[in-house]
């Protein structure tokens, strides 16, 4: 702590000189120096970018888990009391994608962990299910998909067909 005390110029000096119950360790004393210096526009910066924050349809559960714990700890290193666990928990969920957010208002969880959980699980059995729609497709084959392909088939071959015609001349042996 004395090492952090000697670099302390002008305002931050005074500041801590002024301080009637010091910080004993260093946690304690970057959570008031935060308190005391930070300006509301990067607060509000902080809190604006997680209460905005959305699980992109593509992103793992596990990724925007990542991001949004980063965003709460660097509001909570600021002010460790800005939002209640309930508010927390409620930001988390109506982050989540469509599809997951509806799974796990469902289920109701009460914690932010239990909520994590459902919301993993039910990304890992709605992956299972389309790795086993796809082999299924591709054992069992598909009437439908065929058609779809013979169809596209048919008009690659004809804007083909046009456009050679259009461009090439087809070679004529003389007779």
């Amino acid at each position: 702590m004395q090492a952090i005390l000697y670099f302390l110029k002008d305002t931050a000096n005074l500041w801590y000189q002024s301080l009637v119950n010091k910080p004993q360790d260093f946690n304690a004393f970057k959570a008031e120096f935060l308190r005391y210096f930070s300006n509301n526009n990067s607060i509000n910066r902080l809190v604006n970018t997680f209460t905005t924050m959305k699980q992109r349809k593509t992103e793992a559960v596990t990724t925007y888990l990542g991001c949004f714990y980063r965003n709460l700890r660097q509001i909570q290193a600021i002010n460790a009391n800005y939002f209640t666990a309930p508010q927390i928990l409620n930001q988390f969920i109506h982050g989540l994608c469509s599809s997951i957010l509806q799974h796990v208002c469902l289920l109701h969880p009460g914690t932010l962990q239990d909520t994590v959980t459902c919301a993993r699980d039910f990304e890992s059995t709605k992956s299972e299910a389309n790795h086993a729609q796809a082999i299924n497709l591709v054992m069992n084959g598909s009437s439908e998909l065929d058609s779809k392909l013979e169809k596209f088939s048919e008009l690659i071959n004809k804007r083909l067909e046009g456009y050679l015609a259009d461009n090439y001349t087809i070679y004529q042996p003389p007779q």
